[in-house]
């Protein structure tokens, strides 16, 4: 059975992005982490459990992370997608350390509607968000606009 390193983390960011240049070659790492809610409903209740949040240690490579770092910012919502690997290093005490970090090789905002506390929700099913009556369909535009 063949293997398969990716993950798919959908959260918040806990803190700005920061991008900085590693090595003599200019190539720029962006790091920032991201929380993701482990809240669940009780069945029998109906009430919302609170948990822990799980967080995520990023790093995206070059272009990609010089837009995430022009793009979001702290609390704002980011699905990422990439490789989990170990990053290994010695603590001032002299401990080797270990983390889990993910490296990003896709990423998109969400879109959510804020809501007037200041936190986002998406919108209901049934919500009126704009009809397709004022999108132009296929017999507005003639053959010779078609950009295939």
């Amino acid at each position: 059975m063949p293997n398969r390193n990716t993950a798919e983390v959908m959260g918040h960011l806990g803190r700005d992005p920061e991008t900085r240049v590693v090595g003599d070659g200019g190539r720029t790492v962006t790091k920032f982490s991201i929380a993701t809610s482990n809240d669940y409903k009780d069945r029998r209740s109906g009430e919302w459990v609170k948990k822990d949040a799980t967080w995520w240690n990023c790093e995206a490579w070059g272009e990609l992370g010089e837009e995430i770092e022009t793009s979001v910012m702290k609390g704002d919502a980011l699905l990422v997608k990439g490789k989990v690997g170990l990053n290994t290093w010695q603590s001032k005490d002299g401990e080797d350390r270990t983390s889990l970090v993910l490296t990003v090789a896709e990423a998109y905002r969400p879109i959510y509607r804020r809501r007037d506390k200041g936190s986002y929700s998406a919108p209901a099913a049934d919500a009126d968000v704009g009809g397709f009556e004022d999108f132009p369909g296929p017999d507005d535009f003639p053959d010779s606009d078609a950009p295939f």
